[in-house]
């Protein structure tokens, strides 16, 4: 990684993470530290002011937020698609692409990198995003915290670092929960993770690791638009009745094999682990159960050759993935299983191979080009309660990218780059919920599976950098063609399935500022801000013409301010917002509007090691809508019981212990 691309904390050195292997060389994005707030803090308000990242609150805690880059995977409910995900260099996806930022533990995360859109070389149109925490840098430092706040919301974890003559291990535990600011809307999770580093050799290092994780979270349902901003905290009769709910255990054991040398590194590794996840929805989605063995093998190889006449890189990579599972959909009865309507066994292998080389023919000039080969199978066998055939959907595609980067001046750097690449469905895309019929329920009701072609995008992107240290910035615009953009619908009915659009664009601005105002021996003062700019929409759609596609906020961003100041004293306040109209339909005919939410974290640092803090999100107790529960085709009316409401005012105070 080059140097202009870390980013340091005052008076902290950590050394940077890896990237995904697919990235490429000169068409990586930055590595951002992540500004972890006080206790009790979700992933959106850890990871919102990575640039390009947008992410709107579910119910207000650790349940999954809905994730998007450059509107990929928003379409999904909740969002389970359309980025690739690796914790500490180990991937977090499921085998068919899927995931559940349930699992992540977000006060754990020290770094993030985001290498956004189809340039990324991975099998998800939105890029790639990798998390670190201190289990993956194998810091030395450790920390115990503990919080408590409003709703009863509580919070405990550890971190710690163990470094014996040979060997480096670091651990890490937590446990979180909340009884949530609406009825029925409680929340639980535990998530423990365990990294060893041990030598191999001069040269060689072997890092094993655990995660597991097992969150527990109620679903409060959607509101009508008037409901979220009246009576947020509300919910209507069939949440009561059907009590909607999700219950996940998640555990995986990794190894992974480096060895190197000044001229390069070779990198193997490989993955096992099992998922159980329970999701008892709302009529009439049923209850869904999954069990799955997931695994993973995966390599990076990395080599500079300074010693020919003209100075070049070559990177390659591979992720093979690969699962054996089972889902079965059961009928809703008061919130319990009722009669089985749906057996699945689903069988999924996705293949990524990756290679790029670049060229420096001057001291300021890199060329690069690259190609990721992707291919995947899904499957799903014939079950015990549908007639139909087993469904056998296979296919392999080859993603190219070209990239040129100019650094005129030391600290600056312009990017252009092109990519294709391509997308192949989950099994949630593959697979129709449909009403069941009254009791007893008449074949084929339930679950039908459906044949979809990959989605593909092509991709232009100008992107700008620059740092003369104490002002770090990015900005950059990109213009993408997508074709057969997988589109999850959910009609009047309540049937929900995946199909192909014919095209769609694919446009924006990113943008992101962090300029250190004033540093001193004894203070400093911190100034960050990022802004995305979507302007998503269908391209001469028979239908639909060049209305805006659904879920995805045409202005977002957020702003903070962090200063340190005499004594181990800090204030930190910040605004998350959107701006213009968020359709919740593709007919454009319901939308939700603008809102500004400001939060504000003080407290003071002692040197000895203890650090009180206090929490508050949603400052004035704003009443807004956060995000919609999925998209729908048409609006039926002002009433459609769609959207989610921003959590209220809520108040945390946390103690911690470092050392």
């Amino acid at each position: 990684m080059d140097e202009e691309s870390v980013y340091q904390l005052p008076g902290i050195t950590v050394t940077p993470p890896l990237e995904s292997p697919f990235t490429g060389l000169s068409s990586r994005s930055l590595a951002m530290p992540v500004d972890a707030p006080a206790a009790g803090a979700g992933l959106r308000e850890t990871l919102q002011h990575i640039p390009g990242l947008i992410l709107q609150d579910s119910f207000g805690g650790f349940d999954p937020p809905r994730l998007t880059v450059r509107g990929s995977g928003i379409q999904s409910a909740p969002v389970s698609r359309g980025v690739q995900l690796s914790l500490n260099g180990f991937p977090l996806n499921f085998a068919d692409g899927s995931f559940n930022l349930a699992l992540i533990e977000s006060g754990w995360l020290e770094y993030a990198a985001l290498t956004p859109g189809p340039g990324a070389g991975v099998p998800s149109l939105g890029g790639s995003l990798a998390l670190w925490s201190q289990g993956g840098l194998f810091s030395e430092t450790g920390s115990m915290e503990a919080g408590y706040g409003s709703n009863r919301s509580f919070s405990f974890s550890t971190q710690a670092g163990f470094q014996s003559e040979s060997t480096d291990s670091v651990f890490e535990g937590a446990i979180s929960g909340t009884d949530g600011w609406r009825r029925l809307s409680e929340q639980r999770r535990e998530s423990i993770l365990f990294a060893t580093r041990t030598p191999m050799g001069e040269r060689t290092e072997a890092v094993f690791q655990f995660f597991g994780s097992r969150p527990r979270f109620d679903v409060p349902g959607p509101l009508s638009k008037s409901e979220a901003l009246n009576d947020p905290r509300s919910n209507f009769a069939r949440v009561e009745m059907d009590r909607p709910r999700r219950e996940t255990e998640y555990g995986q054991l990794g190894g992974r094999l480096t060895t190197g040398d000044a001229e390069g590194h070779v990198s193997m590794g490989v993955t096992g682990g099992y998922h159980r996840d329970d999701f008892f929805q709302l009529l009439p989605n049923g209850i869904s159960t999954t069990r799955a063995w997931e695994g993973a093998l995966f390599a990076d190889i990395q080599r500079e050759w300074d010693g020919s006449a003209l100075p070049q890189k070559t990177e390659a990579g591979l992720l093979l993935q690969g699962s054996r599972g089972d889902v079965r959909r059961y009928q809703t009865d008061g919130g319990e299983k009722g009669a089985l309507i749906g057996d699945n066994p689903l069988r999924p292998v996705t293949l990524t191979l990756g290679l790029d080389h670049s060229l420096s023919p001057t001291g300021t000039q890199t060329f690069e080009a690259g190609a990721s080969v992707l291919a995947a199978r899904r499957k799903i066998k014939t079950g015990a309660i549908q007639d139909e055939s087993a469904l056998n959907l296979s296919d392999a595609k080859v993603a190219p990218r070209l990239s040129w980067e100019w650094t005129p001046l030391d600290g600056y750097a312009l990017t252009l780059l092109w990519a294709r690449s391509y997308e192949p469905p989950t099994f949630d895309d593959l697979l129709i919920t449909q009403a069941p019929p009254p009791p007893p329920p008449q074949p084929p009701g339930g679950v039908e599976s459906i044949g979809l072609q990959w989605q593909r995008a092509d991709s232009y992107e100008v992107r700008l950098r620059g740092d003369t240290g104490p002002v770090s910035w990015t900005s950059g615009v990109y213009y993408a063609r997508w074709k057969r953009e997988f589109l999850r619908l959910q009609d009047d009915e309540g049937n929900i399935g995946t199909v192909n659009a014919d095209r769609t664009l694919h446009m924006g601005w990113e943008s992101s500022l962090n300029w250190m105002l004033m540093e001193a021996s004894d203070y400093t003062v911190r100034l960050w801000a990022n802004y995305q700019l979507s302007d998503i929409r269908f391209d001469d759609d028979p239908i639909y013409g060049t209305n805006r596609l659904g879920g995805i906020p045409p202005h977002a961003g957020s702003v903070g301010l962090r200063s340190d100041l005499p004594g181990g004293w800090f204030i930190s306040p910040g605004l998350f917002w959107q701006a213009g109209k968020t359709y919740a339909d593709h007919a454009n005919t319901l939308y939700s509007g603008s809102f500004g939410v400001w939060s504000l974290d003080l407290g003071r640092i002692h040197p000895s090691g203890w650090e009180a803090s206090l929490r508050l999100t949603n400052l004035f107790d704003r009443n807004y809508i956060a995000s919609t529960a999925g998209v729908l085709e048409e609006a039926a009316g002002p009433g459609q019981p769609i959207f989610l409401p921003g959590a209220g005012r809520r108040i945390e105070a946390g103690l911690r212990y470092h050392w």
